[in-house]
């Protein structure tokens, strides 16, 4: 392991079982060396320090242990910004990032048609537009979208005080600015209605949750466990968030591809309109959302 080229051969071959042994390596080995990937990259023949060649052994044992590459470097990117992550939240996903693009767009039209305007609204959003990102976790969505929309009005709320710590951190480091947070079970300490609710909330099966624990997952139990179908979470949120959003406000979830067409159903059932499922990365069906009908129409 003298070189870089050396140890990142040596690590993908110690990561071969890993889904992205190559990557991984060298993820780990930019952490160890404080530099980016693509320096990585151009820095093959360079030799490593033997301090660097310990540091980056111990990551490698961290990983072969289960442990996620974004907690071993503390970092994960999320539509292109930062994220502090570690093991009082969920590691953000990339599928995540859909869910922050519809907020946005949804915020857009609105404003939009508010403003008469049939132009370009990329940027701008109506001041009263009014944001709660439920189970923020890391804060990566409603970070997100106060970064990416300023004028949004933006939320974050968890039932996890360790999780709302990271949350505010993130959003000091990334927003220079504090975001407003409540430490809240669900909808418990909200008392405020909205234009729109954003949440990714725990979907896995207690078979699948149960699986990864006997495997040593080490992110949150309470950021995955959505119970035997892993709907537990699903079902209150679409019962309760109508109480919480505005007449004509929209609830926008993340769920399982195989969960959506039960989901829609539920949001019918409890008389939401406009409910539809949106396509991920990979095409297929991962956000759903339903609009709370104005008072006029019940």
């Amino acid at each position: 392991m003298n070189t870089v080229r050396d140890a990142l051969v040596e690590a993908s071959r110690l990561l071969s079982a890993m889904e992205t042994p190559f990557l991984d390596a060298t993820l780990l080995l930019a952490h160890t060396l404080g530099v980016s990937k693509e320096k990585i990259l151009a820095s093959y023949p360079e030799e490593l320090p033997l301090s660097a060649q310990n540091e980056f052994r111990g990551y490698l044992k961290k990983r072969l242990e289960g442990y996620p590459v974004s907690y071993i470097r503390r970092k994960k990117e999320f539509l292109g910004l930062p994220f502090y992550v570690d093991k009082r939240v969920l590691v953000p996903r990339p599928e995540t990032e859909t869910l922050v693009e519809l907020v946005m767009e949804h915020s857009d039209t609105l404003n939009a048609v508010s403003s008469g305007d049939t132009g370009d609204t990329v940027g701008i959003s109506r001041p009263a537009f009014k944001v709660l990102d439920l189970g923020t976790g890391s804060g990566c969505i409603a970070i997100s979208l106060k970064y990416l929309r300023p004028a949004l009005q933006v939320t974050a709320s968890d039932a996890s005080a360790a999780a709302l710590k990271v949350c505010g951190m993130n959003a000091l480091h990334l927003l220079n600015d504090p975001l407003p947070l409540i430490e809240s079970d669900l909808f418990s300490a909200i008392d405020d209605a909205y234009d729109v609710i954003v949440s990714n909330p725990p979907y896995l099966t207690e078979s699948e949750v149960a699986e990864m624990e006997r495997n040593h997952w080490p992110e949150p139990r309470m950021a995955l466990a959505g119970g035997d179908d892993g709907l537990d979470i699903i079902r209150i949120l679409i019962n309760e968030a109508p109480d919480y959003l505005e007449d004509g406000g929209t609830l926008f979830m993340e769920a399982h591809i195989n969960q959506i067409e039960t989901i829609k159903a539920l949001l019918h059932a409890r008389g939401y309109t406009n409910v539809r499922a949106y396509s991920d990365l990979t095409g297929r069906d991962r956000v759903v959302s339903g609009k709370k009908p104005y008072a006029e129409s019940h």
